[in-house]
């Protein structure tokens, strides 16, 4: 009966394989995808911009994608690829390192065509270049696209060497760019990484397949994962042993563990440093280019002017007015934003206290207690979203010029949001109410919540969605799944096997019939339309936030309670392969992006540190262990008290840093071995050169002796300033 009525719902009682059979695109690398109904003059401008470089494919069709509410739409759509000399011309361009042969030196170095014989696999296209490789070069080359004098297209008008497809993409011309899945690939990292639920993540193909961005959110997210061990079981033998037991053994267990506390997030912090140089070597970003030779954002907007450093043209923005927008725009609308969700915030747990009191004191019926709590879960998303709305635009005004310190600065403006409104009901609780039974309920609430809300909330949702999603466009374009696919002709055998299904005596009208003819087909759709019909990845960011926000819940006030860290852990040991089932199984596949680190991410989490310094010290002296150790303490001595454990802690904390190196010797070692090995290449080469001209000079000296020696001064001259060509 349900089949009948919705007549979709068939397929997700059935294999996928079964109602839709994917076809790989294996002609294109990224897609480029229009509006339904774009005029096609706007589509035959914008190929003609894209024709202007030679060397790329593009292939214009007519695709279908499932849009909102998953409607079917038609659309047009650029397919687009190179040559491998195009490849190799924008992997220069962009300044990739690759693998130096290792007679050479080996290590990676920056790829030049001049050089392109020094490298691994130069010669095979396939060993030399992955798909993330060929994806990041054509979209370098899209992004380059400028726009000359008087250039428009419709109703938008662009500025003299403004960025063409970036501008597309924020005004509705272009619907979406978004790189192809490399099926074998992708299939190893389901299983390698995904299914495999027990054992150590394959950062490098990550790297290789995803980008070194995503792996380095990965590698962190697993360092911070086992780094957790230590404090799940610290805490869970602190919350047997001393919670519960004698008062002053349970004081003395806060004090320690409160120590405790500091001192494993700086050694977390200052491992990970470790770590990440360690992987920024292996993937060839440790020495990552100035940010004066950097290319400029797509959207970073100024004057044309000569570079002072590369002496070519590129937009310029002077540092006077962004810091002027910062510093009259910016600080007053985050400040006034800030206490704006402050004061709401406090209101509704001001609220929630008064409620409790007439329910305790007067009676009122119990269900009103879930009042403040409702209204602040409707509250607070609704300022999130505002508020990142308000975020970015602030962003864009600054106008950066590398995309680096645009996300920075979005970091800082995102942090300190949601500082205040992840936290604000503990510290509430915590200093305000001063009441420890009630901390350790509600931080054990925001844990349990959050991980259980979150993991729904990023990967069940958006699964189901997009599966319905596919169902329903199978469903448009083919028909009611047949349960009789082996015998696809016998439509007759078909409509008697619904009847028997549906338990009825329904009569089929034509269109049904016309339905079920259609159902017993192939199923096939092209892997361009497939993905473009799944939802885009956005980027790490709201993954590093949800990270940022335990580790303060356990660096704060997991003293409070000591089960915090393991909560933590249960946590992330799902939330790894819950990310990695994200990318592997929902979302579209996203553009590689190559990083040093995890940027201001590391700053934040130093800064979260250092308040926990503090957080940590006033909890002790406001929850009543110091006072309970020492009876005859006096309100000035408990504050002189505090303070001193504060500085204590601090140095101890500047001690552990200072004496950890950021680099591993080891790392460090092999640099300096690579750098030694090069030299020796370069010192043999150039000797090498500098016996090929005297061979040359003595040969033509017995022919002119005038003409050998002014060519002789000419040779000198060339070898003491460094130039390595042979002058004819």
């Amino acid at each position: 009966m349900l089949r009948r009525r919705i007549p979709q719902s068939g397929h997700l009682m059935t294999a996928k394989k079964f109602w839709l059979q994917t076809i790989p695109s294996n002609d294109c690398d990224i897609v480029v995808a229009f509006p339904p109904d774009t005029p096609e003059s706007t589509v035959a401008w914008l190929q003609s911009k894209i024709q202007r470089l030679s060397e790329l494919t593009v292939i214009t069709r007519t695709l279908t994608f499932s849009r909102q509410r998953a409607q079917l739409a038609s659309c047009f759509a650029f397919q687009i690829t190179a040559t491998y000399p195009a490849f190799l011309r924008g992997l220069e361009e962009m300044h990739v390192p690759k693998h130096l042969k290792e007679e050479l030196g080996g290590g990676r170095k920056e790829f030049s065509l001049a050089e392109g014989g020094n490298f691994h696999h130069i010669e095979d296209a396939e060993k030399f270049l992955t798909s993330a490789d060929r994806q990041s070069v054509l979209l370098h080359f899209l992004n380059g696209l400028r726009a000359e004098k008087g250039d428009f297209v419709g109703d938008i008008k662009f500025r003299e060497g403004e960025a063409i497809v970036p501008k597309c993409l924020s005004c509705g011309i272009i619907s979406q760019v978004y790189p192809l899945h490399e099926n074998t690939g992708l299939e190893v990292l389901q299983k390698s990484w995904v299914q495999k639920v027990f054992g150590l993540q394959p950062l490098d193909k990550i790297s290789e397949y995803f980008g070194i961005k995503i792996a380095f959110y990965f590698a962190w997210l697993g360092h911070y994962t086992t780094a957790l061990t230590v404090p799940a079981i610290v805490g869970l033998a602190f919350w047997i042993f001393f919670c519960g037991r004698a008062e002053f053994l349970e004081d003395i267990g806060f004090v320690l563990f409160s120590f405790f506390n500091v001192i494993w997030a700086t050694l977390y912090l200052e491992s990970w440093k470790r770590r990440s140089a360690e992987l920024s070597y292996e993937w060839g970003t440790i020495d990552n280019r100035d940010e004066m030779l950097s290319e400029p954002r797509p959207l970073y907007q100024g004057e044309d002017r000569v570079s002072e450093v590369t002496g070519k043209p590129e937009p310029y923005y002077p540092a006077w007015k962004r810091n002027f927008f910062r510093y009259f725009v910016t600080a007053p609308v985050i400040l006034f934003s800030l206490l704006t969700v402050f004061f709401s915030v406090f209101l509704i747990l001001e609220f929630q206290q008064w409620i409790d009191f007439l329910i305790q004191e007067k009676n009122y019926f119990q269900f009103i207690r879930y009042i403040p709590k409702i209204l602040l879960a409707i509250i607070i998303p609704i300022f999130d979203g505002f508020y990142h709305k308000v975020a970015v635009w602030l962003n864009d005004m600054e106008n950066y010029k590398i995309d680096a310190r645009y996300e920075n600065n979005l970091i800082f403006k995102k942090s300190m949001f949601q500082f205040v409104n992840s936290f604000l009901a503990l510290f509430y609780t915590a200093f305000y109410l001063q009441d420890m039974d009630k901390l350790k309920e509600l931080l054990a609430a925001l844990l349990i919540t959050r991980q259980v809300v979150g993991n729904i909330k990023e990967s069940l949702i958006p699964y189901a969605k997009k599966q319905i999603k596919l169902a329903k466009m199978s469903f448009d374009l083919f028909g009611a799944l047949s349960p009789t696919t082996t015998e696809p002709n016998d439509v007759t055998e078909t409509l008697e096997e619904h009847k028997k299904t549906d338990g009825d005596k329904h009569e089929f009208t034509d269109s049904e019939k016309e339905s079920m003819r259609k159902s017993s087909g192939p199923r096939q759709v092209s892997q361009v339309e497939v993905e473009g019909s799944t939802p885009q990845y956005e980027g790490t960011f709201d993954d590093y936030l949800e990270m940022f926000i335990q580790f303060g819940y356990v660096t704060l006030f997991s003293s409070a309670y000591p089960l915090a860290g393991l909560c933590a852990l249960l946590n992330n040991l799902i939330e790894v392969r819950s990310d990695a089932f994200k990318l592997c199984f929902i979302h579209q596949r996203p553009f590689p992006q190559r990083v040093q680190n995890i940027g201001s991410w590391q700053t934040a989490m130093e800064v979260m540190g250092i308040i926990g310094v503090v957080v940590n010290c006033a909890l002790i002296g406001l929850s009543g262990p110091v006072h309970r150790i020492f009876p005859n303490i006096t309100g000035a001595q408990t504050v002189i008290l505090i303070i001193v454990l504060e500085h204590i802690m601090l140095l101890l904390k500047l001690l552990i840093s200072a004496a950890i190196p950021d680099i591993p010797h080891s790392v460090a070692q092999k640099l300096a071995k690579i750098e030694y090995k090069r030299r020796e290449v370069e010192r043999m080469m150039n000797k090498q050169r500098v016996m090929e001209i005297q061979g040359r000079m003595d040969s033509k000296d017995s022919i002119s002796p005038v003409s050998g020696d002014l060519e002789d001064k000419e040779t000198q001259y060339e070898i003491e300033s460094g130039d390595t060509r042979i002058i004819a």
